[in-house]
């Protein structure tokens, strides 16, 4: 059984280097309450202790730790009901992941997604070559990402979002795009 769609939690996703985290900088800036993306979090935080949950180590752990890091995220922006929380990515994108890696669908992560719930409405950025940079947390090309756009769209659909894309362009139009859908 689904839980209702909460109004105040509203995600952002894309592939990797699309310009989710400017969005969501930009958001902050702007003065509305941001989660920032978990999977970058636990990558450098796993990298500065030495450790393997890693998506080139131990994937399985990595997805763990993305989820339960998304949870809490997800129980944080709760705390902030009725004001908007803008999420970088959401529980849907670790299934996205795991299905990537070739990973099993996670009983636990299919449980939480139906139980951890955000706005219907989920903003999606399409990928996007002339932002597109590579880091020590993003080691995948180009086409990997576009591939990974494709997974996030079809697995937010089948987990019963409707994804809506923001066209690519300057920041302040992509976030005005938003919110005026959202009418804020």
């Amino acid at each position: 059984m689904q839980v209702p769609y909460p109004s105040n939690l509203i995600v952002i996703t894309g592939g990797p280097g699309a310009g989710k985290t400017t969005l969501i900088n930009h958001l902050s800036e702007r003065g509305y309450d941001t989660s920032p993306e978990v999977a970058r979090n636990v990558i450098e935080n796993q990298q500065e202790r030495g450790g393997n949950a890693l998506p080139w180590d131990d994937n399985d752990a990595y997805s763990g730790l993305m989820m339960r890091g998304s949870i809490r995220a997800w129980q944080d922006g709760m705390e902030q009901d009725p004001l908007p929380v803008f999420f970088d990515r959401g529980l849907p994108d670790t299934l996205a992941h795991r299905r990537l890696s070739g990973l099993p669908d996670d009983p636990a992560l299919m449980r939480a997604i139906e139980t951890y719930r955000y706005r219907r409405s989920v903003f999606i950025l399409p990928p996007w070559a002339e932002i597109y940079k590579a880091d020590s947390a993003r080691t995948q090309n180009f086409a990997e990402a576009v591939r990974t756009y494709v997974i996030l769209h079809r697995t937010y659909l089948e987990c019963g979002y409707a994804p809506i894309e923001i066209r690519k362009g300057p920041v302040e139009q992509r976030a005005e795009q938003i919110l005026s859908r959202l009418k804020l």
